[in-house]
């Protein structure tokens, strides 16, 4: 789901201009995996709102939440630019 090499491109580029600290990258992707892993907001407009527009992205957020906890390690690697 995520191309490694152009993330990880991305960041250098991003930390060449402000600068970063690989802690502070680590912690954010961890900050927002787990904010993928405890928000149900589509549920939330689904059953409260009976809004059904977003149903679909249910089923893609899920397969990346999937990717990404398989491969979280990784993930955080390639944003601390290791």
């Amino acid at each position: 789901m995520f191309d490694f090499a152009r993330v990880s491109a991305f960041v250098c580029g991003y930390r060449s201009v402000a600068p970063l600290e690989a802690a502070s990258l680590v912690d954010g992707v961890r900050r927002l995996w787990w904010k993928r892993m405890t928000d149900f907001w589509q549920l939330e407009f689904h059953y409260d709102r009976g809004d059904f527009s977003c149903d679909e992205l249910f089923t893609a957020d899920e397969a990346l939440l999937h990717w990404w906890t398989d491969r979280l390690g990784q993930v955080e690697d390639t944003f601390a630019g290791g």
